[in-house]
């Protein structure tokens, strides 16, 4: 159905406009939880190759060769201790990057998108346009629920993740205590999942915001 021709060229401007940055927004969420989210998974449910396995060489035990291995030993441990983690530390800070791109670009599009629905709709009354300023309403609320959904459910996850990557600080109960590598894994494995689940409703409160706009724009 063709666009109605009682629109004004800078009503149709800002009709076409938050159409598309809704739709952009939810394909850019949606891309997010089926392409990079679940690679970050992957990549943090690897765990190390225990094969390797430091000889105490107590059969033969010579006091130069005995300290020798048990430097040795130190040394592989450690790094043995430290590939056992960067799986899932990688994982967490890419999400962390990620995320931070996705504020810095999403929010004021999202900002943006609810004032100009939001104009829509108020411009709809007035011209006694009842349906179609229903719609932009409806589109500027929805976009609006964005941002509890986001700051309530999904920000904490940010965080616990952030500190599980190293990009914040921990809160440890015991500060003598080490670190559960284990623990930590599943962990991210667990916050990258319900993080995706919420990302994945946020892009369907996008697509319908986008296509309500859409329904409008065209009716």
């Amino acid at each position: 159905m063709a666009v109605p021709l009682r629109d004004s060229p800078a009503i149709l401007a800002t009709k076409l406009g938050v159409v598309g940055t809704t739709l952009f927004i939810a394909g850019g969420m949606a891309s997010t939880s089926t392409q990079f989210i679940p690679a970050l998974i992957s990549a943090a449910q690897k765990t190390p190759s225990r094969s390797s396995q430091v000889e105490s060489g107590r059969l033969t035990p010579q006091p130069n060769e005995s300290k020798q291995l048990s430097i040795d030993a130190n040394k592989q441990s450690s790094n043995s201790s430290s590939q056992s983690f960067d799986g899932y530390r990688a994982a967490a800070q890419q999400f962390v990057l990620m995320s931070k791109t996705a504020f810095a670009s999403q929010v004021p599009a999202e900002l943006v998108a609810i004032v100009a629905s939001g104009y829509l709709a108020y411009h709809s009354y007035s011209s006694r346009l009842s349906n179609a300023g229903h719609k932009w309403a409806a589109v500027a609320a929805l976009v609006a629920t964005i941002f509890p959904l986001t700051g309530g459910l999904m920000v904490p996850l940010d965080h616990k993740i952030a500190r599980l990557g190293g990009d914040e600080e921990k809160l440890e109960p015991f500060e003598d205590m080490p670190p559960d590598r284990d623990a930590e894994r599943r962990n991210t494995v667990e916050f990258l999942g319900t993080w995706n689940r919420l990302n994945q409703a946020r892009s369907v409160v996008m697509f319908a915001a986008g296509a309500v706009g859409l329904w409008s724009l065209v009716e």
